[in-house]
C-alpha cells in the first residue's frame, strides 16, 4: 500500500500559543517558545521513498479516498497532548499507590448494577448552587495576585491526587487566568476538580447524589487519541469508583481541546441528547470546519463514554444509539481561540442543560476568571 507521511510543525509561544497544552509547568511557561516536528508514518517504515506498488489500483485508491482527514487531525492533535502531559510527570519521582496521567490497568473493575431508579435534581431547581464568594475579598485577592510577584508564586504548587496526580505551578495559574496565556490541560483539570468540590459542598440533602458529572479532560483526550479509555486507571477511579452515585447523574459534561480551541459536550441521559457547547459559535470564520470537527469528536467520545458505562455498570439506563445532537448558541460575542478555554469552564459551570444561566460575555468572563482563581486558592 502507498505510504502516507504527515509532517506537522507546531509552534508554541508564550503570548500566542498554537497548542495550549504545552504551557503546563513552570519550565515550559518560562521559555520563549517551543517547536515540535511530528512525523506520522502510515505503513511499513522501510523503503518510504520507494515507488508504491499496487496489487489492485482501483481498490487501493478507494481505500485512500476513504481516509478521513478531519479524524486524522483530531487524533494527531490529541496524541501530542497525551505525550506532552505524560512527559510532565515522567521526570517526577512517582509516589507509591498514586495514579499518574495515562496509567493503564490491564483488568476492568468489577461490574456494578446501575442502582438508581431516578436521577438527582438539577441544582438550579433544588436551589443547591454553590454560593459566590464575597466580591470584596475577590477584588483584594485579584489585586494581590496581579502584582509582579512571580518570584514568590513560583515556589507555590497546587497538588491533588484523586483520581490521579495533579501538580500545577501557581505562576501558570496566574498567567492563564490573568495574563494572555491560553488555558492548558492541567490548569483545566485543577479548575474542574475545584468545581466538583463546590458542587458536593452545596448539596443540602445528600452529598451522594449529584445532577452532573464533569469528566476531566483526560477522558476526551485519551478517547480522541484512540486509546482504550476503559483501561485508563484515572477514568476507572472517576467513573467506576466515584465517591458519589454516578448512576444518579442526569448529565455528563466533558471538556475537549481541539486544534481550533476548547469546547464542552454534555450528555443528557433522560432526553438522550448531546449538546455541543462551542465558545466560538459566534465566530463565522471557520464555522463549517469547526462543525465537522465537533461531529467527529462527539462520535468518538460518545463511543468511549458508553464503552465505559457498559463495562463498569450492568443495565445502564439507556443505550448508545439514537441520540440527538444539538448546538445551542451559548454566546453572541466573538471570542478568540486563546479565550476559548476560560469560556469552556464558564459554560460547564453555568449551562443548566437548556441555557446559560449566567450569560457568556467578555465582561462576565473577566469576573468569572477572578472568582474561579479565588475559589481555587481555597481548595
Amino acid at each position: 500500500a502507498e505510504h502516507v507521511i504527515f509532517c506537522v510543525r507546531l509552534y508554541v509561544h508564550n503570548a500566542m500559543c498554537s497548542l495550549s497544552c504545552f504551557e503546563v509547568g513552570s519550565d515550559i511557561c518560562s521559555h520563549g517558545g517551543v517547536m515540535l516536528a511530528i512525523d506520522l508514518k502510515m505503513g511499513s517504515p522501510e523503503h518510504l521513498d520507494a515507488a508504491p506498488v499496487y496489487d489492485n489500483p482501483v481498490v487501493d485508491n478507494q481505500v485512500m479516498e476513504e481516509r478521513n482527514p478531519t479524524l486524522d487531525i483530531i487524533g494527531l492533535y490529541a496524541q501530542v497532548i497525551v505525550d506532552t502531559v505524560r512527559s510532565l510527570y515522567d521526570t517526577a519521582e512517582e509516589e507509591p499507590n498514586v495514579v499518574y496521567f495515562g496509567n493503564m490497568e490491564a483488568t476492568l473493575p468489577k461490574r456494578k448494577y446501575a442502582m438508581s431508579a431516578s436521577f438527582a435534581r438539577s441544582p438550579w431547581l433544588s436551589g443547591c448552587l454553590p454560593q459566590p464568594p464575597p466580591i470584596s475579598l475577590v477584588n483584594k485577592f485579584s489585586t494581590w495576585i496581579s502584582r509582579d510577584n512571580d518570584s514568590d508564586l513560583d515556589s507555590l504548587w497546587f497538588e491533588h491526587k484523586f483520581p490521579r496526580m495533579l501538580r500545577v505551578n501557581a505562576v501558570c495559574v496566574k498567567q492563564q487566568f490573568f495574563g494572555a496565556h491560553p488555558l492548558d490541560h492541567e490548569v483545566a483539570v485543577l479548575a474542574l476538580r475545584r468545581f466538583n468540590q463546590l458542587d458536593v459542598e452545596a448539596q443540602a440533602v445528600s452529598k451522594y447524589l449529584l445532577w452532573r458529572e464533569v469528566l476531566e479532560p483526560d477522558f476526551s483526550t485519551h478517547a480522541l487519541a484512540g486509546e482504550k479509555v476503559a483501561h485508563i486507571k484515572a477514568v476507572q477511579l472517576q467513573i467506576a469508583h466515584a465517591h458519589h452515585d454516578i448512576t444518579a447523574c442526569q448529565t455528563f459534561y466533558t471538556p475537549v481541546i481541539l486544534d481550533h480551541g476548547w469546547a464542552a459536550y454534555m450528555w443528557d441521559m433522560i432526553r438522550k441528547e448531546i449538546h455541543i457547547l462551542d465558545p466560538l459559535c459566534a465566530q463565522p470564520v471557520g464555522a463549517e470546519k469547526r462543525h465537522a470537527t465537533h461531529q467527529e469528536a462527539v462520535s468518538q467520545i460518545h463511543e468511549a463514554l458508553f464503552s465505559c458505562l457498559n463495562e463498569f455498570f450492568a443495565r445502564w439506563h439507556c443505550t448508545s444509539d439514537r441520540w440527538k445532537r444539538k448546538s445551542p448558541k451559548i454566546t453572541r460575542e466573538v471570542f478568540t481561540r486563546d479565550e476559548s478555554g476560560m469560556c469552556m469552564l464558564h459554560a460547564i459551570r453555568h449551562y443548566d442543560g437548556e441555557k446559560m444561566t449566567w450569560p457568556l460575555t467578555k465582561r462576565n468572563l473577566d469576573t468569572f476568571r477572578q472568582t474561579t482563581v479565588f475559589e481555587e486558592k481555597l481548595s
